[in-house]
């Protein structure tokens, strides 16, 4: 199952530029994981200490926000995740 990545800015710098990455996967989590498999420096910006996504981070599949699930929502053929950035503070 192929599905489209979309990375913020910050996540594309350390892609070489790439702002969308086909990944595998049925769930968000796998996509990420396959992610972080094919582009290694990507897990110490997306994880925290304790391997679960990034606070500043939010994931979006097809433009809604997967919230609370960010990492067990189904996806299928087509879809597109999209990483991004939570303002914090202010």
């Amino acid at each position: 199952m192929s599905v489209k990545m979309k990375l913020n800015p910050i996540l594309a710098r350390l892609v070489g530029g790439q702002e969308v990455i086909e990944v595998k996967g049925s769930t968000t989590g796998e996509c990420l994981r396959n992610l972080e498999e094919q582009f290694p420096s990507i897990r110490q910006e997306t994880r925290d200490k304790r391997g679960r996504l990034a606070a500043h981070y939010a994931i979006f599949v097809n433009s809604k926000c997967a919230y609370p699930k960010e990492l067990t929502t189904p996806v299928k053929n087509g879809d597109e995740i999209e990483i991004g950035i939570i303002a914090i503070g202010g």
